[in-house]
């Protein structure tokens, strides 16, 4: 079924329900502005620009891939956005989602514009880094978004009927563990620029996939790059990306990696994220593949793991792993320990920083 795009007054959607309030206009900021939570505090904010005239709002990247930008998008958009998703998951009115995200950001933000759209009972909490773990178990939940470290470490959703991660990668260690929770659970691709999530793919459940399966009337191709380009029905112009895919058809794609962390040592081209994924059964904190200035090979493959440095007996047994587990090409020429990693305000590792700390030490 195709999706189509039709005229929507941001105006017309101002009924939101709210840890069981169900508020009206100027009642949501008012209920907003009094909660002690912080999260809801900035729902408030969002709907004062949201109740506006003014039929663009301003949106924050996540600084994770470049700098971080303020970028403007039309509410219009917003709402098509939420529609799209509406559609691809059969949201019904009344249906309860969870906002544990921070309303800084765009994942947040679209939340909040799906349940103004479809109607949702809303329930936000605060922001933590294992909001399922600490939330009551026999609420029932049927959709809620989070990060991949939000759910990392989550050992039952009995409650909770769809899950959907964004805002970073799903290790090959997460994957696993989400084969044996009962919600079903989906890996969006997207940026700030896509308004969240544009294609998605299962990865739990009977049919899980390798491949993001794009959302209703998004066309995928790919420039002489082999990078993914997009063409989304509520977006004015196209969204050229950094994003090297295996290009199944126009609405179909496997991602590979990103441009920007491509490493070419010695004339060989290597992912770094697929050699990580490879890592995460035997390394338990953050970690990350980086070609470094080399000499002979023009960049050599290294690996940066966030730990203190480790005993000669446990360096010892993860080489003995890269060498079972990688291919000779894949082998880190050197093995690097930083006690933290240089992060974006939403969590997300900025390697291209944490390179420039490692050469500063």
């Amino acid at each position: 079924m195709g999706f189509i795009c039709t005229n929507m007054n941001h105006l017309e959607y101002k009924q939101l329900t709210i840890n069981g309030h169900r508020l009206v206009d100027e009642e949501i900021i008012e209920f907003c502005k009094k909660s002690n939570i912080e999260n809801i505090n900035k729902i408030g904010d969002f709907m004062v620009e949201w109740f506006s005239p003014k039929t663009t709002i301003e949106v924050q990247t996540s600084g994770s891939t470049s700098l971080p930008k303020t970028i403007t998008v039309s509410k219009q958009q917003m709402l098509q956005s939420a529609k799209a998703t509406a559609h691809f998951f059969n949201f019904k009115e009344n249906q309860t989602a969870l906002l544990c995200l921070p309303m800084n950001y765009i994942a947040g933000k679209m939340m909040l514009v799906r349940a103004l759209y479809s109607q949702l009972n809303l329930i936000c909490i605060e922001p933590n880094s294992q909001p399922l773990n600490h939330f009551i178990a026999n609420t029932i939940i049927d959709f809620v978004p989070l990060t991949p470290m939000q759910l990392k470490g989550t050992k039952q959703t009995s409650n909770i009927k769809t899950i959907l991660l964004g805002g970073g990668p799903v290790s090959a260690e997460l994957e696993q563990a989400c084969q044996t929770l009962s919600a079903e659970i989906y890996h969006g691709y997207g940026m700030t620029e896509t308004l969240s999530h544009v294609a998605l793919r299962k990865i739990n459940g009977s049919k899980p996939s390798l491949a993001y399966q794009a959302l209703p009337g998004v066309l995928c191709s790919i420039d002489n790059r082999q990078c993914l380009q997009l063409e989304v029905p509520f977006l004015t112009e196209k969204i050229y990306t950094n994003d090297i895919v295996d290009l199944i058809n126009e609405t179909t794609f496997i991602w590979k990696g990103r441009l920007d962390n491509i490493i070419n040592s010695g004339g060989i081209k290597l992912f770094p994220e697929t050699i990580e994924t490879k890592l995460s059964d035997y390394i338990k904190t953050a970690y990350f593949i980086a070609g470094l200035p080399d000499d002979t090979l023009g960049e050599k493959l290294c690996l940066l793991i966030e730990d203190e440095k480790y005993t000669s007996e446990k360096l010892h047994h993860l080489e003995q792993y890269l060498e079972q587990y990688l291919e000779k090409y894949e082998r880190p020429k050197t093995i690097f320990f930083l006690p933290k990693f240089i992060r974006t305000e939403s969590e997300k590792v900025q390697r291209s920083k944490t390179i420039e700390l490692l050469n500063s030490i």
